[in-house]
């Protein structure tokens, strides 16, 4: 609780009407008393004075109707049934305090309150109930407004408010976030006449909020879980679509390990990341595609509900492979080996010094039979290296078995990795299922993303490890294993054990051995070999004609930074390829979003050096306040209004 957000000390408390006069005086003669009142607040009324909020009456016309807040709170049904509980206690732990609690939307919108009966019928005659707008433009410098606005919680009383009408009044509100996304999901506050105050209210709102944070993250898993366990048969089919999973906000779940091979084929480049939107919910409830040129991309006959019990519960999008490709195409994306049949470190493509010296290692460490730990930023090719161990190593008799452990929830991952039987868990397969351990006996197991395998498994996992046994979920028979683990990240482990997201004991024994990959743009003078690489293996698998990448276009891959590395190019590549019959393919035969982003990282490279530096201390600011704009000005020691006028002027999108 820092000195800003709460009244502690606070002049508001001991000097009520110093308060008072300061307001006054800001109204008549738009100038304040110096250290009378807390910036939070004399930031706060400026705000109401550019906005014009009438300082005698709070506003009323923003009472919804009961037809209208019906609609609102279908809109944050799942807000509401994330605070159903801390809501009933506050009905009981408040009776008798003579205050009341509100749920309250992003835009200040009241949803529910519970409390103190008395206080409750009070509230009606100052709007304090569901339906009613407490944003500031409508209400003035409150708890609830004002919190929304700045992101943090704060406590405002008596004179505090802009608003003369509800200056009797003290109030404490704390906002609530998505956990996953940080997204502001409302706030939660505790209101009550002002002699009231006490400093547990603000404890009590944050605390409130933090547990409503926690209920809303059970709730979002138990959905995950659900469309995971409904969908599984489609990511454990061996064909050839690509395969998406979207929950009921269009956001993506899960992807396949062909959708993104399948979507380059198609020429369509779309972010694969978890919890990506892709889709949005139109006005008719049908999904479409976030963006116009999206809505190209994907064709809604590819889409389609997926039910439980009658309900939606969310979207899968079978891609199918386009006609003229054949299934060899699928290798070609991110994956890249080279026209020949090559095998083993002989697919691995570059000749810069970081590259070679990171081969070198990998030949040493593959003749070892011991577990290795690739790290890498994501796209580096660490499955590639991985391979090429395999085909070089002792295990190279037995099967390649690759799982990624991002993305599948604890019960599901658990399954994938052990095998269960049948029931094992909601969404087991019929007849149960052998698990990748089992599937990689005498070969090599590679684990991408290891850094996310949820803190209960990894304990069972380590024992795989040392006893070489495992039990299917659901099973109390060991069976055998003996493989090679090859495992990837792209986390600093090493910080996930200092911060107790990941076991140390599993940590030192998966990282006997540790090789780092570089970026592609730490690679000069690849990307050039790399994308004649991929072109080469298109042309011998696509075309007859002759065609080639021209050296404009080459050098212009030269110069772009990657932060996709050789998936991102591979996927650029291919889209040229497809997109152009030209022999010779110029920078003009690249997306253009591509070239939209060459264009404004030239733009960027001709700018004030003093700009760039500005711009990389804002944009550090921001990451370090994981966006709070308030936090940020404080930082770096300018005023707000300054701080929103350099983010238009450096182009730098509002958190």
């Amino acid at each position: 609780m820092s000195y800003e957000s709460s009244l502690k000390g606070s002049a508001a408390v001991s000097h009520p009407t110093r308060i008072a006069s300061a307001r006054e005086k800001l109204l008549t003669d738009g100038n304040l008393p110096d250290n009378t009142v807390r910036s939070v607040i004399t930031a706060s009324w400026q705000r109401c004075m550019s906005s014009h909020v009438d300082p005698l009456v709070a506003k009323r016309t923003q009472e919804l109707g009961t037809d209208e807040l019906i609609g609102i709170r279908r809109q944050h049904k799942e807000l509401i049934s994330a605070s159903e509980v801390i809501m009933r206690e506050a009905k009981e732990l408040l009776a008798e305090s003579a205050t009341i609690m509100h749920l309250v939307t992003p835009s200040g919108m009241i949803l529910d309150y519970e409390g103190d009966p008395a206080t409750l019928e009070l509230a009606r005659n100052f709007s304090l109930i569901p339906g009613a707008n407490w944003n500031e433009q409508a209400a003035g410098t409150n708890a609830i407004g004002t919190a929304l606005n700045i992101g943090a919680p704060v406590q405002v009383h008596a004179f505090e408010h802009f608003c003369e009408n509800i200056s009797r009044w003290t109030c404490s509100a704390a906002v609530i976030r998505d956990p996953f996304e940080k997204r502001l999901l409302g706030a939660l506050n505790i209101s009550g006449l002002k002699n009231t105050l006490h400093d547990y209210c603000l404890a009590l709102a944050i605390s409130g909020a933090r547990r409503i944070e926690g209920q809303f993250a059970q709730l979002k898993l138990a959905q995950r879980d659900l469309l995971l366990g409904a969908t599984i048969d489609h990511f454990t089919s061996s064909g050839s679509d690509g395969v998406l999973l979207f929950d009921m906000e269009g956001k993506l779940v899960r992807a396949n390990t062909l959708a993104d091979k399948v979507l380059a084929a198609r020429g369509i480049k779309i972010n694969l990341t978890p919890y990506n939107p892709i889709l949005t919910l139109n006005s008719e409830g049908v999904f479409t595609p976030e963006s116009e040129r999206a809505l190209n991309q994907i064709d809604q006959n590819w889409v389609e509900p997926v039910m439980h019990q009658g309900e939606q519960i969310g979207f899968l999008a079978i891609i199918p492979l386009p006609a003229r490709q054949s299934q060899r195409a699928l290798n070609t994306v991110a994956n890249i080996p080279p026209p020949s049949k090559s095998t083993g470190f002989f697919r691995l493509v570059g000749q810069s010094p970081p590259f070679l010296k990171a081969v070198q290692q990998a030949k040493r460490i593959a003749k070892a039979p011991i577990p290795v730990l690739l790290q890498g930023e994501t796209g580096v090719g660490k499955e590639m290296f991985a391979k090429a161990m395999h085909e070089e190593g002792p295990s190279q008799v037995g099967e390649f078995v690759a799982l990624n452990c991002g993305g599948l929830s604890r019960d599901l991952l658990a399954g994938e990795l052990f095998g269960h039987v049948e029931g094992a868990f909601t969404g087991a397969r019929r007849g149960g299922m052998i698990g990748k351990i089992e599937a990689a006996n005498g070969g090599t197991l590679f684990l991408d993303e290891i850094g996310e395998m949820p803190l209960d498994l990894q304990p069972m996992f380590l024992r795989v490890l040392q006893e070489s046994e495992i039990c299917r979920v659901g099973e109390a028979r060991p069976r055998k294993v003996n493989f090679r683990l090859i495992a990837a990240t792209n986390r600093d482990l090493a910080q996930e054990v200092a911060e107790g997201r990941f076991r140390m004991d599993l940590y030192y024994r998966i990282s006997s051995m540790t090789l780092t990959i570089p970026p592609l743009r730490e690679r000069k003078g690849d990307v050039s070999l790399l994308a004649q690489n991929i072109f080469a293996h298109l042309l011998e698998q696509h075309s007859g004609d002759q065609k080639r990448l021209s050296k404009p276009l080459l050098d212009l891959l030269e110069r772009h930074s990657w932060p996709g590395n050789i998936r991102e190019l591979g996927n650029l590549i291919t889209a040229a390829f497809f997109l152009t019959d030209r022999e010779e393919l110029g920078p003009e035969d690249l997306p253009k979003d591509f070239l939209a982003a060459q264009m404004d990282s030239q733009e960027d490279d001709d700018t004030n050096p003093l700009d760039l530096a500005e711009k990389e201390v804002i944009n550090r600011a921001i990451r370090e306040q994981g966006g709070n704009l308030t936090q940020v000005a404080k930082q770096l020691n300018i005023a707000k209004s300054t701080l929103y006028i350099k983010l238009k002027k450096y182009g730098i999108a509002r958190p």
